[in-house]
């Protein structure tokens, strides 16, 4: 399928860049024991391809967070390391707004691609939700078949400048999801490292979401 490179593929190649540095940063740079290699981090308009923008995409997705599911599993001290780099990508940061927050935890969160809507962003009095909708980190702690991946689409009809998921929603939280799963809870210690210089504090949600809110 044909598409347009625009800001939206950018950012989503800066999330799985990341992804693979949350690796890195939990292996000590020995991947031996890890299946796949890093994705590239060369220029994202130098390695695309341009027929397939979804799939190239969802392919890199889905090799970053394998890699990341094995690391969790053989890290030493994952809990520890999270917490530090959380820390290292809250040093220094605007914490001024929830506004301000969410766009810059939004460059580090990975949940598939815009389109599946994995995980959304709400505003409920004076606390901040980070809502999933469809836990799609599950599937990588069982070997999955990369051969599918570049055969991924999008259903399209959105702009590839931006994306309606990315934005904060308003409104009363009625309800939340529930269920266990490992990487939540090691994505809260990350989180907890982000906000531990701030005024705020996160807790786990019925396994899944985040709630942030002032100390």
């Amino acid at each position: 399928m044909s598409e347009n490179l625009g800001p939206i593929h950018y950012l989503m190649y800066e999330k799985i860049k990341f992804q693979d540095e949350t690796t890195d940063f939990l292996m000590d740079g020995n991947f031996s024991q890890i299946d796949y290699k890093p994705v590239s981090k060369k220029p994202l308009e130098e390695i695309l391809d341009q027929e397939n923008i979804h799939g190239f995409l969802q392919e890199k997705i889905d090799i970053v967070e394998s890699r990341l599911a094995k690391a969790l599993k053989i890290s030493k001290k994952p809990s520890e390391k999270l917490f530090a780099l959380g820390q290292r990508c809250g040093k220094d940061k605007d914490f001024s707004s929830f506004e301000e927050i969410f766009t810059d935890l939004n460059k580090y969160l990975l949940d598939g691609m815009p389109c599946d809507r994995g995980l959304s962003a709400f505003l409920d009095g004076g606390d901040l939700y980070l809502i999933t909708n469809t836990n799609l980190h599950k599937k990588y702690e069982e070997e999955i078949n990369l051969a599918d991946s570049k055969n991924a689409s999008c259903e399209g009809g959105h702009s590839h400048d931006h994306h309606e998921s990315f934005e904060l929603g308003q409104g009363e939280i009625k309800e939340l999801k529930k269920a266990e799963s490992t990487y939540h809870r090691y994505r809260l210690d990350f989180l907890k490292g982000y906000f531990s210089e701030s005024p705020y504090e996160v807790e786990l949600i019925n396994g899944i979401n985040y709630r942030i809110s002032k100390k």
